[in-house]
């Protein structure tokens, strides 16, 4: 196994030099600097993150609490958040587990710092106290951490008042009806809301899941049973994806005969053989703003409670019906 010694001598320079290089020392040259990084490199260092922490504190990993792992918009998410900490020199290790035990594990593990992507669990249910920072993104409302959220409520006025302005007259909401999750809850509170101000009838479909397979039943169970409102507000893209299946196995035509808003603002939504509109916060803003907040975490600041304002893009799947 190569060390630090080892470079040290293959660099012609001193123990201390090649640790500093290492840890981004600005006491280092940055022409120095460089050249023992590539000695490193050909020698295939490999950094032992133990000793390191006992000399900095820090191991340089945080971990993901991931609620699962075939939703597309928050891989997508993950994705971002990953390659932005890694350029700060940070480690992504992600849990699929239990969040209460993938937050020990990240806890014993001395992470320098946690991101709940919260969605079956709410705050209150995890441990009162943490000796290593927790980022929660999730609802700001429990606040029992810092939180980066999004105004759900607002998303689905704007999908609303988009769609009567494009000239409907009955919306649905296709997403998971009185669920656990926080974000789910706050999207189907919004919608209701939103019809609520115009005086129109909710309708409900309930999709029991938030997969694209759990969107594609509901809806072909929908049909089965009545037509479709004449515009649909998806809760996810997946979901999304799933309707727009069903509506085209069902010989419908997007959006001659049904409209469609997809929540999550990602670069899929932009690809598919019908463009879908979208509302939500852009993902890099949502990426730039949850690895701002945990390097300002485990640089030991204050935590913030923050929602951000979701953007709707308008493409194929809403645009206004022929006549």
């Amino acid at each position: 196994m190569v060390t630090i010694k080892d470079i040290a001598r293959a660099a012609n320079v001193s123990y201390s030099t090649v640790s500093k290089a290492l840890n981004d020392s600005p006491l280092v040259k940055p022409e120095t600097k460089t050249a023992i990084l590539n000695k490193a490199k050909q020698l295939g260092y490999t950094p032992n993150f133990a000793a390191k922490h006992l000399v900095t504190k820090r191991t340089n990993t945080v971990g993901l609490v991931w609620p699962e792992i075939n939703r597309v918009a928050l891989t997508e998410l993950a994705r971002h958040v990953n390659k932005m900490m890694a350029a700060e020199g940070k480690n992504i290790l992600l849990s699929i587990s239990d969040p209460i035990e993938a937050i020990a594990l990240f806890s014993r593990m001395r992470s320098d710092a946690i991101l709940l992507f919260e969605e079956d669990i709410p705050q209150n249910q995890l441990p009162a106290q943490l000796d290593i920072p927790l980022l929660s993104y999730g609802v700001p409302g429990i606040n029992q951490f810092p939180t980066v959220g999004v105004q759900h409520e607002y998303a689905m006025e704007l999908a609303v008042s988009s769609l009567v302005q494009s000239g409907h007259a009955s919306i649905g909401y296709v997403g998971m009806v009185d669920g656990i999750g926080r974000r789910q809850l706050a999207k189907q509170a919004g919608y209701l809301d939103a019809l609520k101000k115009r005086e129109l009838e909710p309708v409900l479909v309930d999709t029991k899941g938030l997969n694209s397979i759990d969107g594609s039943t509901a809806i072909a169970a929908f049909l089965t049973k009545s037509s479709l409102p004449d515009s649909l507000i998806c809760s996810s893209y997946d979901i999304a994806v799933g309707t727009v299946r069903a509506i085209r196995q069902a010989g419908l035509s997007i959006p001659n005969d049904v409209a469609i808003i997809s929540y999550d603002n990602i670069p899929q939504q932009a690809e598919g053989d019908v463009p879908l509109s979208a509302v939500g916060v852009p993902v890099e803003t949502l990426a730039e703003t949850l690895v701002q907040e945990l390097l300002r975490l485990i640089a030991g600041e204050d935590g913030l409670v923050q929602e951000l304002v979701p953007e709707l893009v308008v493409r194929t799947s809403s645009r206004l019906r022929k006549q």
